[in-house]
């Protein structure tokens, strides 16, 4: 069941997180000197960012509907606005002014959950622009000034992992080359927090290699989970 505290969601992440990377790092003690070291450490590099990115986009969702939980008239107006527009479309003016909309000034969880999101499944957006769209569409400007806020090399982390994550997942050609073409622009920068993700001038054929491939001292998995770590907290 979601939260309807922000906070919990916020922590619900955090936990998970800090759990996958202690997995990784006993499984990484246990599987030195091992006969099948290297292939063992890319399968668990790719399930690991995998699974981390998936409890990612669960944590995106279940904030937003707690947030919208906590002030429900951004959505309200946008939802009103929304059906008006429908209406008028379809019927004409005279419709939309004989159509009413039942305001509300609180919504219980569940209903809340039943009306944005009627099929069931966790709210999902396919981009940084997408999210901070939807999130200054539906959420207060108060509760979502945190996605507002994203940076340029935080957006480029999140929607590379999620390219990465698609590769994972489906290993298509498509999703190949969407993934490359975002690990070609991840950093922009020397300075930039993503510098040690960028794959430089080869594209990636072994994402499991490159994942658990080191960077200033760490495997490139454990930057980005930590990255993901660091901008959840800030949501």
């Amino acid at each position: 069941m979601r939260k309807a505290d922000p906070a919990g969601v916020r922590s619900d992440f955090q936990t998970f997180v800090a759990e996958r990377l202690n997995h990784f790092g006993r499984i990484e003690t246990v599987l030195s000197g091992a006969p099948h070291e290297k292939r063992d450490l890319s399968i668990l590099a790719e399930t690991t960012l995998h699974s981390v990115y998936v409890a990612f986009e669960v944590f995106l969702s279940d904030l937003m509907l707690a947030y919208i939980n906590r002030n429900f008239s951004a959505y309200q107006g946008s939802l009103k606005h929304e059906i008006e527009r429908v209406v008028k479309n379809k019927f004409g003016a005279g419709a939309a002014a004989r159509t009413q909309f039942q305001v509300s000034r609180h919504i219980k969880l569940q209903e809340l959950e039943e009306l944005i999101d009627p099929t069931g499944f966790n709210l999902t957006f396919k981009s940084v622009a997408e999210l901070k769209s939807r999130f200054a569409d539906w959420v207060s400007a108060a509760h979502g000034a945190g996605v507002a806020a994203l940076s340029n090399p935080d957006a480029k982390l999140i929607d590379t992992t999620r390219a990465i994550r698609n590769f994972i997942a489906h290993g298509s050609v498509n999703a190949k080359n969407v993934m490359n073409a975002m690990l070609a622009n991840v950093s922009t920068g020397a300075r930039c927090p993503n510098a040690p993700l960028a794959r430089g001038h080869h594209k990636i054929d072994n994402i499991g290699a490159y994942l658990k491939s080191s960077a200033n001292g760490q495997r490139r998995v454990v930057i980005y989970v930590q990255r993901l770590q660091a901008i959840a907290a800030t949501l």
